[in-house]
Order: structure tokens, then C-alpha cells, then sequence
């Protein structure tokens, strides 16, 4: 079964990431990650906040995976020699010549 990939905004993925944060102290969440019934919740608050979108509980764990990985790819970046995180902007902070160095890893 092939499933159509959801239309993520930016919008989306903010809401996204607000409810997983508001679940993660939960009940919902165990150490092996989401519970059945907290990822359903997940997906039940953010369709009653986007209801034209209806996302799927696949689309929304397949949105939250590559989240964790765009996440992480960011954060071991930003731990090398010579690269910091821009808050305001939201952006990566780095002279050029490691700029290329981060590209090419």
C-alpha cells in the first residue's frame, strides 16, 4: 500500500513538534518511545488544529523521524571546531572554507 506523502508547511511542522513536546512529558511517551494511544493523541491534536491536512499516523511518524534526523545531523554540526548556532536567525554560523567542510561531510 502506498501512501501519499503529506503537505508539511512550516506551519505543520512547528505544531508538530509543540504537541510531541507537550507529549513527551506524558504518560504517552516510554522509554522505547510513543505509546499506541500517545501517538495516536499526536496525531488527533494535530488534525483538530489542521483538519484539511489529514495527516496520517504514518505521515506523522514518518515526519517526526526525519525531524529527529535533520536534528541531529544539525546538532553534531554545530559541536565541531569553529561552527556555532545563530538563535535569532536560525542558522548555522561558520566561515566559508567550513562551510564547505560541512557540505562535503
Amino acid at each position: 500500500m502506498t501512501q501519499n506523502r503529506a503537505k508539511w508547511t512550516a506551519r505543520h511542522e512547528k505544531s508538530l513538534v509543540e504537541v510531541l513536546t507537550e507529549y513527551n512529558l506524558s504518560h504517552y511517551h516510554g522509554q522505547n518511545g510513543w505509546t499506541t494511544e500517545g501517538c495516536n493523541q499526536v496525531v488527533k491534536e494535530l488534525n483538530n488544529l489542521y483538519p484539511e491536512a489529514s495527516f496520517t499516523k504514518d505521515q506523522v511518524q514518518d515526519k517526526e523521524a526525519r525531524l529527529k534526523k535533520h536534528y541531529k545531523n544539525i546538532k553534531s554540526t554545530i559541536n565541531r571546531s569553529g561552527i556555532s548556532w545563530n538563535h535569532i536567525a536560525s542558522v548555522i554560523n561558520t566561515m566559508p572554507e567550513k562551510r564547505e567542510e560541512i557540505i562535503a561531510v
